[in-house]
C-alpha cells in the first residue's frame, strides 16, 4: 500500500524517469506557491551548462530567455507523459530585470528557483524562502555524471545590472556573471500534483518511487515493475 506524494516528508528523495532512466528529485514543500499548486519537486543534480540568455542582445530578463526555455521548453519533454500529465501549471513572480524592479506573476510548468527560493539576499524579494535551504551546504548541487565537483547552478533573478544574472555557486553561496557566459547549469524546479501515490518504503537509493497517477479523463495510470499502464 502506497502514500500520497504530499505525505513525504520535506527533503525526501522520489525517483522520476528521464527519457526511461531513473533521476533523483528532491521534495521542497506543499502548495508553496498557494492552496493547489500541489508538490514542488527540485532536481537533484543539475545539468546541461549554458548560458542564461544566448539571444544577441544579452539581456536580463528571464522571460523567453535560454534558462527558461530549457527548464519550461525541454525538460518537461524528458519526463514520463504520465508525470508530464501531473504538471501543476505555477505561479512564480520573477524581476523585470534590465534595470527594472517591477514583478511580474507569471505560469510555468518547470522554472528555475529564485535568490529568495533559496534562502538568499537577491536585488528583489521573488517568492517566498523554502526551509530546506538554511545554509550553503543545503543549496551546493553537483552536474550530472560527477559526484566530487560541485557545479554552479541558474537561478531566475537577475542583478541590477542589465547584463548579470544569479546563481549558486560551487560554494552554495550567491554569484552573479554576465548572462551570455555559460555559468548557468540548469536545475529545474516545479509542481506535482499531491494526490501521485509513492511507494511506502524506500528503495536501496534511499528514494521512493512513483506507484500511479491520478486519473486523467477518466484515465488512472498505475506502474508494474517499471511499466505504466492504464487501468480502470
Amino acid at each position: 500500500m502506497g502514500q500520497l506524494l504530499s505525505n513525504l516528508a520535506n527533503g525526501s528523495f522520489v525517483k522520476l524517469n528521464e527519457n526511461g532512466h531513473p533521476e533523483q528529485f528532491i521534495k521542497l514543500g506543499n502548495d508553496h506557491y498557494g492552496a493547489g499548486t500541489g508538490v514542488t519537486m527540485l532536481r537533484k543534480k543539475a545539468y546541461t551548462q549554458t548560458a542564461w540568455n544566448a539571444a544577441s542582445t544579452y539581456y536580463n530578463v528571464f522571460i523567453g530567455c535560454t534558462l527558461d526555455n530549457i527548464c519550461d521548453g525541454i525538460f518537461p519533454q524528458k519526463l514520463d507523459e504520465e508525470i508530464r500529465a501531473c504538471m501543476v501549471s505555477t505561479p512564480i513572480v520573477v524581476a523585470q530585470g534590465m534595470g527594472v524592479a517591477t514583478l511580474h506573476t507569471i505560469y510555468r510548468k518547470a522554472f528555475p528557483l529564485s535568490c529568495t527560493e533559496v534562502g538568499l539576499s537577491g536585488w528583489q524579494t521573488e517568492g517566498k524562502a523554502f526551509a530546506l535551504f538554511v545554509d550553503n551546504a543545503s543549496r551546493i548541487a553537483y552536474l550530472d555524471g560527477t559526484e566530487a565537483t560541485a557545479v554552479c547552478w541558474g537561478l531566475r533573478s537577475p542583478y541590477s545590472d542589465a547584463n548579470v544574472a544569479c546563481s549558486v555557486n560551487s560554494s552554495g553561496a550567491l554569484s552573479g556573471s554576465l548572462v551570455n557566459y555559460p555559468a548557468f547549469a540548469a536545475r529545474p524546479a516545479f509542481n506535482l500534483k499531491s494526490s501521485i501515490v509513492v511507494s511506502s518504503n524506500k528503495d536501496s537509493d534511499g528514494c521512493y518511487t512513483v506507484e500511479s497517477t491520478p486519473a486523467q479523463s477518466n484515465r488512472l495510470y498505475v506502474k508494474y515493475n517499471g511499466i505504466w499502464r492504464e487501468v480502470g
